[in-house]
């Protein structure tokens, strides 16, 4: 009677979410030189969430419609991320993940194509294997084309969409000449979007010169090459998504949806974002600044519901700083946001 009362009252203002973030494991099988696990390596702690917390989720996927299972880790080396994701579906939930495709075995694609996964993304960071390689080390780019050309033909056999493949590709100043190339790529392997992100932690203060928007002299350069695909990907019916390359330093508005979305990381923790995720604990490069990364947790799922969390105070004041309806000034909102947001090249749209 008592756990039937604690489900009814939980209920009673539960947040409506975009998408929950869960993070399945830290461990990898790369070595991409940007990492935080690669910088850090001497000091990472390899772990994978266990079944049976990933179980303590389930009462809370009703808080949204997406699931994506994605931390500082590869979610292909938890040995239960099969089930994860079956348990998902199982409660009508969209699923998906992102991966360095070095895992996508003839075996795991058909397994989750008949799991009727929703989503995967996979990593890139140049469009040949000379670039790519180089820069996400462990990765091999001719082996990932070539599984990505398997799901495309597996999907075809079965007459079906999903998953959809999302391309994820890191913008850095060595390798952003091929990104006016991404568009014959992703239409080989039938990606319906591509995603340009920018290097936006860095661990290590000599890869800050690889971050696009410290290329201020080129800002104009990177600015029209990514329009230019924009418009070219639009005729080609593909999603090219990107920000940057400059910074909005009066931004306040966080591109992590922290007011609408949220992370779990490996240990139950509730975070806002990866960024804030307390398995990273390092110093990090912030405009010539050393500063150390702090993370933050407003509660542990194992011990608190979702809905519980999400309505602490202090999670409420959190998010509130984000807020674009706000009255208060910049200098105070400032005043009050932890160091990790304030200086952050994510909340300045990088």
């Amino acid at each position: 009677m008592f756990k039937w009362v604690k489900r009814q009252l939980d209920k009673i203002g539960s947040p409506t979410l975009d998408w929950v973030q869960v993070e399945v494991t830290t461990y990898c099988n790369g070595s991409c030189i940007y990492c935080p696990r690669t910088l850090m390596r001497d000091r990472w702690i390899n772990r994978d969430m266990p079944i049976e917390l990933f179980y303590e989720f389930i009462p809370f996927l009703r808080y949204t419609d997406l699931v994506y299972l994605q931390g500082w880790g590869e979610p292909l080396l938890n040995d239960n991320f099969f089930e994860m994701v079956r348990i998902c579906k199982d409660q009508g939930k969209r699923v998906g993940f992102t991966t360095n495709g070095m895992l996508l075995t003839e075996d795991t694609i058909r397994t989750l194509v008949d799991l009727q996964l929703d989503i995967i993304g996979v990593s890139l960071a140049g469009i040949t294997a000379r670039t790519h390689n180089q820069i996400r080390k462990g990765s091999d780019f001719n082996k990932v084309i070539s599984r990505l050309e398997l799901l495309r033909k597996i999907k075809a056999e079965k007459k079906t969409q999903a998953p959809a493949v999302h391309l994820a590709y890191l913008m850095l100043r060595s390798n952003f000449h091929e990104l006016k190339e991404i568009l014959p790529l992703a239409k080989k392997v039938g990606a319906k979007q591509v995603v340009a992100s920018n290097l936006t932690l860095i661990i290590d203060p000599k890869l800050s010169a690889e971050a696009i928007f410290n290329d201020t002299e080129h800002v104009d350069y990177y600015h029209s090459t990514l329009e230019e695909v924009r418009h070219r990907a639009a005729r080609e019916k593909i999603v090219f998504d990107y920000h940057g390359p400059g910074l909005d330093n009066a931004s306040f508005c966080c591109r992590e949806n922290v007011r609408h979305a949220c992370v779990i990381n490996v240990e139950g923790e509730v975070v806002p974002c990866v960024f804030t995720n307390p398995v990273l604990s390092s110093r990090y490069t912030f405009k010539d600044q050393s500063l150390l990364l702090r993370g933050m947790s407003f509660g542990n799922i194992q011990n608190e519901s979702l809905t519980r969390i999400w309505n602490k105070k202090e999670y409420a004041g959190f998010r509130a700083l984000f807020d674009p309806e706000t009255a208060r000034k910049p200098e105070q909102i400032r005043s009050e946001m932890p160091q990790c947001c304030v200086k952050c090249y994510k909340r300045l749209g990088a």
